[in-house]
């Protein structure tokens, strides 16, 4: 088999596993769409991903091994772009590689959703929230407007490359001032009902690693902003 080909099966794998894994997807996903790829082009593969890392090993009708490490150095949560990946995927006998690389290539490239639509997601998610946590029409309103503030402070950690941590930090911070604001104007009567329903939109659904550490980064915002109205004497 041409050596320029197996390079190139190599890197159509890892631009795949690369694309699942800076979009959120669950790691067996990523391990599992590399090695379809290579299957269907002949090899036998091995796939090692972590959340931050891909490590592709293939073998050739010749018994030659190539290998391929890919470092992911950030992580969106897209999930728009992880079906059509998986989708393609799934689908792979439908393409050459050529077709394969195209497709990719115009998925990867997709612009994400606007700031005044991510703006709009924020805010409606943490208002309904409010009404899951049974929240009366002004927890409604400031979980609306706290969802608002997260959006805000979630594209200044963007532009700042503050990192998933720093990041979510900073937000849970934020939440929590946001709601507190309005439970010491009297706008509400209950911080927490706020503070759980602007929280909630900053959890994602992917690995359980990555899940412990957001919340652990949540929480020590959160507990910061806390302790700082006790310390000026609030109530909770």
């Amino acid at each position: 088999m041409d050596k320029k080909f197996e390079y190139r099966v190599l890197n159509l794998a890892g631009d795949v596993g690369e694309a699942l894994l800076e979009n959120g997807s669950e790691v067996y996903r990523v391990e599992n769409s590399v090695c379809a790829v290579a299957e269907y082009f002949g090899f036998y593969p091995q796939c090692f991903a972590t959340l931050t890392c891909i490590i592709i090993t293939f073998e050739n009708l010749n018994g030659e091994i190539i290998s391929l490490v890919r470092r992911v150095k950030s992580r969106n949560t897209n999930l728009d772009k992880v079906y059509k990946v998986s989708t393609l995927i799934k689908n792979i006998g439908n393409y050459d590689i050529e077709n394969l690389e195209k497709e990719l290539e115009n998925i990867t490239k997709e612009k994400p959703y606007s700031f005044l639509v991510n703006i709009a997601g924020n805010c409606i998610g943490a208002s309904f929230f409010s009404i899951l946590f049974l929240g009366n029409i002004n927890d409604f309103l400031a979980s609306f407007l706290s969802g608002l503030v997260v959006a805000i402070f979630s594209k200044i950690s963007d532009k700042l490359n503050l990192g998933t941590f720093f990041a979510n930090l900073l937000c849970g911070f934020m939440a929590t001032v946001a709601a507190y604001f309005f439970y010491h104007t009297g706008f509400t009567l209950d911080a927490s009902i706020t503070i759980i329903s602007t929280l909630m939109i900053l959890v994602p659904g992917v690995a359980l690693m990555e899940v412990v550490m957001i919340g652990t980064s949540i929480a020590v915002g959160s507990g910061v902003a806390l302790n700082i109205f006790l310390k000026l004497g609030g109530t909770i």
